[in-house]
């Protein structure tokens, strides 16, 4: 099991920047709060968006990881 989620963290190198943006988007939405209200529906859509393009900048960063190594015979 260990392995096979060494294999993926290695594909998901993006992911961290996903992460942290969250976190900073979470955190300014903790500070506001007193402020102005973000629903929950925009709330939830933020994170799922921000993970979404996190996965498909993953993807597309792979594509062309793996077109470069085909390309140059590693």
């Amino acid at each position: 099991m260990y392995f096979l989620l060494v294999n993926v963290a290695e594909r998901f190198s993006m992911l961290k920047y996903g992460l942290a943006a969250i976190l900073v988007f979470i955190g300014i939405k903790m500070l506001i709060v007193d402020f102005y209200h973000i629903p929950i529906a925009v709330s939830l859509g933020t994170v799922g968006t921000i993970l979404l393009v996190t996965l498909l900048i993953n993807v597309w960063v792979n594509r062309r990881e793996d077109r470069r190594k085909a390309l140059s015979g590693d």
